[in-house]
């Protein structure tokens, strides 16, 4: 089965343009705390913003696409190679996101840009807490 025009595949093709924004970002974000230069919070900042709208859109699109057809919702379906690999490949692009964007946090912690405060609660730092989080909510 060809994936080209099934909405869920266009769904997450663009949910995963957007992931791969984000992990760009990152990258950009962990090169600028690279340098020994002033950190650009506000450009790096403003482009988060801009791009969390633009996930949090994709990312509905992919749960309305996914509901309206049925596809990913039930582990026995039979999902196309095609779609899977789309999957594994949106899933991997997330998961690289977070890795480099927690070494960010380290990094601006220990530039003394960020107040301890303002740290994510410990459970967040586990390695299974994402896998975890969308096992509860894929339940629920």
């Amino acid at each position: 089965m060809a994936i080209h025009h099934d909405p869920v595949a266009e769904a997450l093709r663009q949910h995963l343009g957007v992931c791969g924004d984000l992990l760009l970002l990152a990258q950009a974000e962990a090169e600028a705390l690279r340098q020994p230069g002033p950190y650009p919070a506000a450009r790096i900042q403003a482009e988060r913003k801009d791009l969390l709208v633009r996930l949090d859109s994709s990312s509905r699109l992919v749960a309305s696409q996914r509901n309206r057809s049925g596809q990913l919702n039930a582990p026995d379906c039979d999902t196309p190679p095609e779609l899977a690999d789309l999957v594994r490949t949106t899933l991997d692009t997330i998961m690289r996101v977070l890795v480099v964007g927690r070494e960010n946090e380290q990094s601006l912690l220990r530039r003394g840009l960020v107040p301890a405060r303002s740290l994510p609660r410990a459970e967040q730092s586990r390695p299974n807490f994402v896998a975890l989080t969308y096992q509860r909510h894929a339940q629920g």
